[in-house]
């Protein structure tokens, strides 16, 4: 990671599609195990954006940029039951990235994001042997059950203004650091002198 910058954290859009896929492409074997539950080929991963429905009511992402690149996300898949508004999230860091908070952060914001759009739990399914997202599941108050798979849920409390604000501010702020970053960046890279005639 950058010693000059930390990660930003926010929402993710459609437009940015790319780069996502580019992320997740740039996963190694384990943690593509990781986020699909397989060591997932390009092919996998090409169509899985490719056919990704990106719409606001079914499906959210929080990405961890690090000097402008995509470093890791956050995605909420989100299905009605019922009377009831669940999701299904999945997580991924590269592995240059990993264990720096990367990962607890993206968790902690998702959390927090389906909490303020009023859904009523949270779900994770992940491989037996994956004991760094069971215990990022558990340090956040998820409830693991063990199987071939191991399955996580936690139900959540609805908004508060405090939680509303912490939120926006959070992505206000974000978006801020984005631009800086942005306008650093063409400041710092050298222009090409036009030659002499």
């Amino acid at each position: 990671m950058s010693n000059n910058m930390s990660p930003i954290l926010r929402q993710l859009y459609w437009p940015e599609k790319e780069a996502l896929r580019a992320h997740l492409l740039r996963l190694g074997p384990e943690e593509r195990r990781g986020r699909f539950a397989w060591a997932a080929n390009d092919a996998f991963i090409n169509r899985y954006i490719d056919n990704l429905e990106w719409t606001l009511s079914t499906y959210r992402a929080i990405g961890a940029f690090v000097d402008g690149e995509l470093r890791g996300v956050a995605e909420c898949r989100i299905s009605r039951n019922d009377w009831r508004w669940d999701a299904e999230l999945a997580f991924s860091v590269e592995s240059a990235y990993q264990r720096q908070g990367i990962g607890s952060e993206l968790f902690r914001r998702m959390v927090a994001m389906a909490r303020n759009r009023g859904l009523n739990k949270i779900s994770i399914m992940t491989e037996s042997h994956n004991k760094a997202m069971h215990a990022l599941a558990r340090r956040n108050g998820m409830r693991l059950i063990a199987g071939p798979e191991v399955e996580g849920h936690m139900e959540l409390e609805g908004p508060t203004p405090l939680s509303v604000a912490e939120e926006m501010i959070g992505e206000s702020t974000a978006w801020w650091y984005t631009g800086l970053s942005f306008l650093s960046q063409q400041l710092s890279d050298p222009k090409e002198e036009t030659a002499e005639a």
